[in-house]
């Protein structure tokens, strides 16, 4: 059942925002639906889920519970209901369907996998889109589903860059697409450095050509962080001390640049890092003027954004061109559910990282190309999360990513079983009935 689930989610993650149905005041899309069948499962299956739990599951059930008494305390029980309801479908459901599933290397390159031949399937209509300047993907979903879903805007010069649309392909916003392709550009390439395959390398083209389409600076960012990380996996072991100094270096420079610069060190990066100059101040803006709603309610934030819901403070003028959107993940969190939400889900990100980083070198050359991929793309995932808001399906990504990982702490596992195979020149089969059998895995282990 779980392999199904995963499949269907990774299906469902590229099926149009048109598709939808309300429930009274919920949206319902197909991945809340699959991503709520894997939170009864996990319910269902709560022995095992204890099991394998650690600190980051934890840390999440400390991020509901603020999210739910942060809605509670500034909204009302039923809002707190729905809304938190829909919050544990979104994280823990993801969380928990790549935590059970995603429980040996097969499975995580043949999740990766999937998710890199859809991506690269959906080049030229990527290139299409921007070059005709025409959305026929959503204008066909739209035509199928009497829904409009997207922003008007999308469809104006706003999106229109030298004679290029930003491309959304299947998504909902060129932001939300082009995440997504540098999430899982770390896998593709190093797939490719490892299998010389031909098919593979027109899979790295096509996601880089996908990223160029969406003219968007978050995939730009996430490979100029990757870069970084790529150094930081590579030689971790060998000179952590120097890293962790390095690090702490960053910090006391960022708060140098904040103490003696009228914009701050967020503001710089931002200002430095997007495509459109009037984007990067408007971001700039948001961090400045939530601030003071931040301070104001620093415990439990100041609840749900939204028409009849709460809004922050910021001048009339900021309305007329983005509204109340708010363009950054870990502020967004702040700002509705408080500084120890946004603590909770921060420390586990970084706790699940570094675990992983310092037990990558004890991994052999099978695995660990698995395991820095890994790590190259949630590293990215986390720190551009201060310039993009995971909306829409990012967000259920994002958590799902979290989760994937957790089959590379048995390292000796995977080890011993590789000395097995080598010694005895067959493939040494998997003790749970549910695992793939490992030979036909090793037949396609590069292929697409």
């Amino acid at each position: 059942m779980l392999r199904l689930l995963a499949i269907l989610f990774v299906i469902s993650v590229f099926v149009p925002v048109e598709f939808y149905t309300m429930a009274g005041s919920v949206r319902i899309e197909p991945y809340r639906v699959i991503l709520g069948l894997v939170l009864v499962y996990a319910l269902l299956n709560f022995k095992t889920v204890l099991e394998r739990a650690d600190l980051v599951d934890i840390l999440l059930i400390g991020l509901w519970l603020m999210v739910f008494t942060s809605i509670w305390q500034n909204h009302n029980m039923q809002q707190a209901i729905e809304s938190s309801g829909i919050y544990a479908i979104e994280t823990l459901g993801a969380f928990y369907l790549a935590r059970l599933y995603i429980t040996t290397p097969e499975r995580f390159f043949q999740i990766n996998r999937l998710f890199v031949v859809i991506l690269a399937s959906l080049t030229l209509f990527a290139v299409y889109e921007a070059l005709a300047q025409h959305r026929f993907l959503h204008d066909i979903a739209k035509w199928m589903t009497g829904h409009d879903a997207l922003d008007f805007r999308l469809y104006m010069h706003y999106y229109i860059r030298n004679g290029i649309m930003r491309a959304t392909s299947l998504f909902e916003h060129p932001i939300l697409y082009g995440s997504l392709l540098a999430l899982f550009f770390p896998f593709a390439f190093l797939w490719w450095l490892r299998s010389r395959s031909a098919l593979v390398g027109l899979s790295v083209v096509g996601l880089i050509v996908s990223m160029i389409t969406t003219l968007s600076s978050a995939p730009l960012l996430s490979l100029i962080l990757q870069a970084f990380s790529t150094v930081l996996a590579a030689f971790w072991h060998s000179a952590r001390r120097l890293w962790i100094a390095l690090l702490f270096g960053g910090i006391a420079g960022a708060m140098l640049i904040n103490a003696f610069s009228n914009r701050g060190f967020f503001g710089i990066l931002i200002a430095y890092l997007t495509f459109n100059p009037n984007t990067g101040y408007f971001r700039m803006m948001q961090w400045e003027q939530s601030m003071d709603d931040i301070a104001e309610n620093p415990i439990l934030g100041i609840g749900l954004i939204g028409p009849g819901l709460h809004d922050w403070t910021r001048p009339y003028w900021m309305d007329d061109w983005f509204g109340n959107s708010i363009d950054s993940f870990w502020l967004l969190l702040t700002l509705q559910h408080g500084l120890f939400a946004a603590f909770l889900l921060l420390f586990a990100s970084l706790y699940a990282t570094f675990s992983i980083l310092n037990l990558s070198h004890k991994h052999d050359d099978e695995t660990r190309w698995m395991v820095t991929a890994w790590l190259l793309s949630f590293l990215s995932l986390i720190l551009i999360g201060f310039t993009v808001d995971y909306f829409g399906k990012l967000q259920p990504m994002f958590f799902f990513v979290l989760g994937a990982i957790a089959w590379a702490k048995d390292y000796d596992i995977w080890n011993n079983r590789q000395a097995e195979e080598l010694e005895s020149g067959q493939p040494v089969a998997d003790t749970d009935a549910e695992f793939h059998n490992l030979e036909i895995v090793r037949k396609n282990y590069y292929r697409i």
